[in-house]
């Protein structure tokens, strides 16, 4: 008998225009540093796509059919010193300044925000473009406003028109849906008044205000990277690989698995002046690798 389990979380399959990449660097984990870095995600992200060529429905076969994975690269021309990278990945950011608040021509309870149209790239400039994405907004200080989010019900292009408010003479700008418009009207949730309190509307927003707009496919995240001197398999080499001891000149010399040199090290004796006694045996790094601890020259010269 089935069970029936279904599942509701799917991989998101983002597009890399739609991603921000920023990071920061500390050497060492005591190391306070607020200076963060943007990077080209371009650089730094491509998407895997699993193809089948054996699909015959599809000429060449069927691309896509694993979607949400991702290589990340780290180029050496960024990552380059040792200590702790923090990497955070989230959705696209654009800032923009809220031209007005108001309701649409007829439909006086359908209040939004008016941005300009040609803030945002190409892409989002369609009619409903920015559905789902979320509002965020800063003070007059151009600080964020904490947990004060709203989101995007739909995003069309609007031309102002000016109307007679009620049965008066008064007149008043509305806006109008125009696909020859040059600004969008984004319906914003939650907008209405409450059945509580039917006379506070909530807050979305007002003219001069500057906004971030973002998008929801994908949940941010942050890796982090610490780059280290040894990895486990050079200190496996370190502690259990080859290596020579030159007891005349008194260099060690550790060796990889190719017998290549990784680390060299003067060992010396200091002994009491007086009495010829040892007092210390030391071993020192040393800054000149003497290539000529090469291992098999050594052993070639035994055989």
């Amino acid at each position: 008998m089935s069970i029936g389990t279904y599942g509701l979380t799917k991989a998101s399959d983002v597009s890399l225009g739609d991603i921000d990449i920023f990071y920061n660097y500390v050497p060492t984990r005591e190391t306070e540093n607020n200076d963060v870095f943007r990077l080209n995600t371009n650089e730094i992200l491509s998407e895997i796509n699993l193809v089948d060529p054996e699909d015959e429905l599809f000429d060449g076969g069927r691309e896509n059919l694993l979607e949400g994975l991702y290589n990340l690269r780290l180029p050496a021309t960024i990552f380059n010193d040792l200590g702790v990278y923090t990497i955070y990945i989230k959705p696209k950011t654009y800032m923009l300044e809220v031209i007005d608040c108001n309701t649409l021509s007829g439909l006086p309870n359908v209040r939004g925000l008016v941005i300009n149209m040609n803030d945002l790239p190409e892409n989002l400039q369609s009619n409903n473009a920015l559905q789902g994405y979320t509002v965020e907004y800063l003070d007059d200080d151009n600080l964020k406003i904490r947990n004060q989010t709203r989101y995007v019900v739909s995003s069309n292009k609007a031309v102002p028109v000016t109307e007679n408010v009620g049965n008066t003479t008064q007149q008043a700008t509305r806006y109008r849906f125009d696909d020859g418009g040059t600004e969008l009207f984004l319906q914003i949730t939650p907008s209405s008044a409450s059945n509580v309190k039917p006379n506070q509307l909530p807050f979305i927003g007002k003219p001069g205000n500057m906004i971030k707009l973002s998008n929801t496919y994908f949940s941010p995240i942050v890796i982090e990277i610490e780059m280290v001197e040894n990895t486990v398999e050079s200190l496996t080499n370190i502690l259990m690989g080859e290596q020579v001891k030159d007891v005349r000149n008194g260099i060690l010399t550790y060796f990889d698995k190719d017998r290549e040199i990784i680390k060299q090290f003067d060992l010396y004796t200091i002994k009491d002046d007086v009495r010829d006694v040892p007092l210390y045996e030391v071993k020192e790094i040393r800054d000149n690798i003497d290539n000529s601890q090469n291992i098999d020259d050594v052993t070639d010269e035994i055989n």
